[in-house]
């Protein structure tokens, strides 16, 4: 049976796993919404500025929560190696954050990076709620 620490800490690795692609999303409507508005459509000029920075601060918040993982993810392996569980992951998982990191401005990286940090959450929760 899993403590409460280990749910948790699961459940945080998860929603950090899931925020950089939402920021992404945000950032890339956003910045559709800022060219339509500059495009030629009667708008107001402060319209045009709420959507730059709605832009620009989705695009740094995805990154920020893409290094934020990959911190957690490092400490997170860290962690599981000194306990008697099966599985002992290797602190190089914290590429695949830094990597989930760069998929919010290129989009390319999340094709390495969500398989490699998916299979880390599910061998995680598969390993932690055997033993």
């Amino acid at each position: 049976m899993p403590s409460n620490t280990d749910r948790w800490t699961w459940y945080g690795l998860l929603v950090l796993f899931a925020l950089p692609p939402m920021c992404l999303v945000l950032s890339r409507l956003s910045l559709r919404g800022f060219a339509m508005s500059v495009g030629g459509d009667p708008v107001t000029p402060l319209t045009a500025i709420a959507f730059f920075l709605l832009t620009t601060l989705a695009g740094w918040a995805g990154v920020l929560f893409g290094l934020a993982l990959a911190v957690a993810l490092w400490f997170d392996s860290r962690r599981l190696v000194g306990t008697d569980c099966d599985w002992r992951p290797t602190p190089l998982y914290a590429l695949a954050g830094v990597v989930h990191a760069a998929g919010t401005m290129l989009f390319v990286p999340f094709v390495v990076s969500v398989p490699a940090v998916g299979y880390y959450l599910v061998r995680r929760r598969r390993v932690l709620s055997a033993g």
